[in-house]
């Protein structure tokens, strides 16, 4: 049946599978794994110019390209595909256990493109249609293409009956409508240095696996922070109050890292030529509890002795593929403010913020899963 609407089931979001956003050479495809939701809006920048002897505008234009601010979140999974794809973390074949440090990419692969591709078959859904490393006709379908897709915020959120969600923002200097026909389209990135496309490769409508595995790609493991091997390992505060070490009774968890980029121009490019990273990145850790027990402390002490914390996340998958697990680590926090409050009819509960800066070297460390195995 022809779409007469678009239906989450009609669309997959993918990203090309290279570590940079420009190439004359033609590129494959991944799939964004789990992908929940996908957002975008575009700013045009308008000069408007008076002058002497007229009521009216004497000039009213937009003098550079739109910036396209894009946001897209999903389901984390073990072996961290999206974060890599994404540009937060570098590339990696095998995790062997170590860890990653986030934002460490170096700049000249530190941009992607990315497709939201959506078919024509309004009751059809477009997982179907992929068959991996096989070149697929999307004739009748379209696509939304996003190039030169920096990152600029990531964050993680779960809780209590919820499932661990992560929100990633990108900007990108160029967007794309395209009715597809055939096997490819025109990659829609930029040359950034001369401010044209002239060159530029195609997209091939081919998926690579990131999995190594067609079922577990469509099927990802899924995360869950109530499964046994989920954890989440917190240290005591020095100002006393609640206990976060040993056993508590966490409510939520939420992570966050704005990463802000200086987009820089020159004379005779219409696009900005360099998106420079600054940072450190400004990083916030919030986490929520019941109140079980209490540690001895006062505020005073940290006055005195202001000590850095650091925790680390634990999300687990099932058995199905081996219990694959993906881990956060936040070095170097700072405790920003506590709360407690007692309702009438409900538990009492406890609520810290924690800030910390994240650099290429240190703050925010994330380890993977390979699987299936």
């Amino acid at each position: 049946m022809a779409r007469k609407y678009t239906k989450r089931n009609n669309a997959v979001i993918a990203a090309q599978d290279t570590t940079v956003a420009f190439s004359t050479a033609n590129q494959s495809l991944k799939l964004y794994l789990m992908s929940q939701n996908f957002n975008y809006s575009v700013g045009f920048p308008t000069q408007k110019l008076k002058q002497l002897g007229a009521e009216d505008l004497a000039f009213q234009e937009t003098f550079s390209q739109p910036d396209v601010n894009l946001n897209i979140s999903y389901i984390p999974e073990p072996n961290c595909s999206n974060e890599v794809m994404g540009r937060f973390i570098d590339t990696t074949s095998n995790w062997t256990s170590q860890f990653k440090n986030m934002f460490d990419v170096e700049d000249q692969y530190s941009a992607t493109n990315l497709y939201v591709l959506v078919g024509d078959d309004q009751g059809g859904d477009f997982l179907d249609k992929i068959e991996f490393y096989s070149s697929l006709n999307l004739s009748g379908d379209s696509a939304l293409a996003f190039g030169n897709c920096y990152p600029t915020s990531y964050s993680l959120s779960y809780g209590v009956g919820t499932m661990p969600v992560v929100s990633t923002s990108y900007i990108c200097s160029n967007m794309v409508f395209d009715p597809l026909t055939g096997t490819h389209m025109e990659m829609p990135a930029i040359n950034l240095t001369g401010g044209n496309n002239d060159g530029v490769g195609y997209c091939d409508f081919t998926f690579a696996t990131s999995l190594g595995s067609d079922a577990a790609e469509k099927s990802p493991a899924v995360i869950n922070p109530t499964n046994s091997n989920s954890s989440v390992t917190l240290e005591n505060l020095q100002v006393g109050g609640q206990n976060l070490s040993g056993v508590h009774y966490i409510q939520s968890v939420d992570m966050s890292v704005d990463l802000p980029r200086v987009s820089s121009y020159g004379l005779g490019n219409d696009y900005s030529y360099n998106r420079k990273p600054q940072f450190p990145a400004q990083g916030s850790f919030n986490v929520s509890s019941l109140v079980s027990g209490m540690d001895s402390g006062s505020i005073t002490g940290v006055l005195a002795n202001n000590e850095d914390y650091s925790f680390q996340l634990i999300l687990s998958s099932s058995a199905a593929y081996g219990s694959p697990k993906m881990i956060y680590e936040i070095e170097e926090a700072k405790l920003e403010s506590v709360s407690y409050e007692m309702p009438l009819n409900g538990l009492m509960s406890f609520n810290a913020s924690f800030s910390f800066a994240v650099t290429k070297d240190k703050g925010l460390r994330l380890s993977g899963t390979r699987y299936p195995s």
